[in-house]
């Protein structure tokens, strides 16, 4: 052969290795660079491994030679295996003549799937300041010679260097890109059991990771409760909890640090009680604390406080290992998410305090006019029945909720000697029931918070043909939530039982309802209250007190 040193021979190399450099993706940089090589050195395939210093194991990144081959492609190897683990740590090129007598050799996963296994090889590393990136393979060379290989490996290696970055670089820009859009989605809403389920899917998303599951702190007992996990369906391990300070997310929560785990087997902290209860084989972890800041009930106005909620883990990455890039977006998702959660639980807090209070209030209602205890709760009930039936907004049905329960708290203000009554109330008396909605919107129109739920207080006695009381509103003047308990009131004060009469049955009042369209009651609501009836969504008070029984039969006879 020619002298491979001639300009000749080398010129033509060296003009395809410059075109080969322009090559900004990686993918296609490595392709052909290997096709290169493998020419050049007139071999008959060849592998090319990128190596991965976190997980500190080389990964087949090109295979050339037979299709079956590619089934190599993203399989690893530890640095310490074969010829090219070798080469790698020796820094230098390697010819073996003879790989069958090389104890070196790695037999099970080396070298493409041919019919018959390769005779030679000629491994050489790719070095960047003297420090390897990757080793190159050609089996069964008619031409290995080193140093040209070497010459085209150290001339491609800043070219490899800067499309990784590169590539880096994009695949960053694109997972904050997807980062903000996520955390965007998530914080549109305040159910936390959605945010949760967001938060884990989303974060698996993110890392490519094949499982997750968020840990939150049980504040009375300190230990780390499962609240939501995916991909590990074997058991349902919701609820399962781990002591605190135990396991990596012990330790994460405790200490506030990220942990990023690439063996399981290698680290004591981890607390394998839960892979046996689910199952599923953790390999690796990334774990985050959930940290967020809260305002500080008392004191100084307005100061907040860090404190950690709970903790987040990625399980086994898909490809590759967890790096401290996956670390460092996991911290970013985890610090906004943990936010959006803690704002969906005072959300839910409050709620839950005002719905309390709304209730003890409702229960000072009925301990006054004892005569209708529980009508605020069914008033309450019937109109989300209805409001479900009319596909309303959630947000509506929410205000139905406490709309409901509150109609008749203006009924504080009417004398005892009215409410208490037994018999049918006279003009003046029953002049003096009639305030109780204007008592009611006074009594309430100081809380700001429930200015929405005001419709249902001061309407629920109005017309749609305008005779009603107190302000004698007519048609859609009248609100949706107005309409809506006005016909849940009438449906529970006719279908319960009073002292001076018993309650009608249900089909009598439907046909009064329905006889009252036009003149009482809207149309829409009257049909959605005997449509949800139908189905089994309304119980009165007479088939409360039966039982479920009494309902299931109910269903089956409509």
């Amino acid at each position: 052969m020619e002298n491979i040193w001639s300009s000749e021979y080398l010129i033509p190399i060296l003009e395809r290795a410059n075109q080969i450099a322009s090559t900004s993706q990686l993918d296609d940089l490595l392709d052909q660079m290997m096709d290169l090589v493998i020419e050049t050195c007139q071999g008959d395939a060849g592998t090319l491994y990128m190596l991965d210093r976190q997980a500190n194991e080389l990964v087949f990144n090109v295979v050339k030679g037979d299709e079956n081959s590619r089934l190599l492609l993203g399989k690893r190897i530890s640095v310490t295996q074969g010829i090219v683990g070798a080469t790698l740590r020796e820094r230098k090129p390697l010819w073996v003549p003879d790989i069958a007598k090389d104890p070196r050799w790695f037999r099970d996963i080396n070298g493409p799937d041919h019919k018959h296994q390769p005779h030679s090889v000629l491994s050489f590393p790719l070095l960047l300041h003297n420090e390897p990136i990757a080793v190159v393979q050609v089996f069964d060379p008619a031409f290995p010679e080193l140093q040209l290989v070497q010459l085209l490996g150290n001339r491609m290696a800043s070219e490899i260097d800067k499309a990784m970055l590169l590539a880096a670089s994009q695949q960053r820009n694109e997972r904050l890109q997807a980062l903000v859009e996520i955390i965007g989605y998530i914080g549109s809403s305040l159910n936390q059991d959605d945010i949760l389920h967001m938060i884990i899917d989303f974060a698996c998303q993110l890392l490519n990771a094949e499982a997750g599951s968020l840990f939150l702190v049980d504040e009375e007992t300190g230990d780390l409760v499962l609240h939501v996990a995916n991909n590990v369906t074997e058991r349902n391990l919701l609820g399962v909890r781990v002591p605190a300070g135990k396991g990596i997310i012990g330790y994460v929560v405790r200490s506030g640090e990220t942990v990023l785990v690439a063996d399981t087997r290698q680290d004591a902290r981890h607390y394998s009680q839960v892979d046996q209860d689910s199952g599923f084989e953790t390999r690796s972890i990334l774990a985050v604390p959930l940290k967020a800041r809260t305002v500080v009930l008392g004191g100084e106005q307005g100061v907040t406080q860090e404190h950690i909620i709970g903790g987040l883990e990625a399980l086994n990455k898909l490809e590759g290992t967890f790096d401290q890039e996956d670390a460092r977006l996991l911290e970013t998702f985890a610090n906004q998410t943990a936010t959006v959660l803690e704002i969906a639980r005072l959300y839910t807090n409050t709620s839950e305090l005002l719905l309390g209070v709304v209730k003890a209030l409702t229960t000072a209602i009925d301990a006054k006019d004892p005569y209708t205890e529980g009508h605020s709760q069914r008033v309450s009930d019937y109109s989300l029945a209805i409001a479900r039936e009319l596909d309303i907004s959630t947000e509506t049905i929410n205000h139905l909720r406490i709309a409901g329960l509150l109609h008749d708290v203006g009924k504080i203000g009417v004398p005892d000697i009215v409410l208490k009554k037994p018999g049918h109330l006279d003009a003046e008396e029953m002049a003096e029931m009639k305030k109780h909605p204007m008592i009611g919107e006074k009594i309430m129109s100081s809380v700001r918070t429930l200015q929405n739920e005001m419709p249902a207080i001061t309407e629920h006695h109005e017309r749609v043909d305008g005779t009603g009381y107190p302000k004698g509103l007519s048609g859609e003047d009248i609100s949706l939530i107005g309409r809506i308990v006005a016909v849940a009131d009438v449906f529970d004060a006719l279908t319960s039982d009073r002292p001076y009469r018993q309650g009608q049955a249900t089909e009598q009042v439907f046909q009064d309802l329905l006889a009252g369209i036009g003149t009482h009651f809207d149309a829409n609501c009257v049909n959605a209250l005997i449509s949800a009836y139908q189905r089994g969504m309304v119980q009165t008070q007479k088939e409360r007190e039966r039982g479920p029984a009494h309902t299931q039969a109910q269903t089956q006879h409509h």
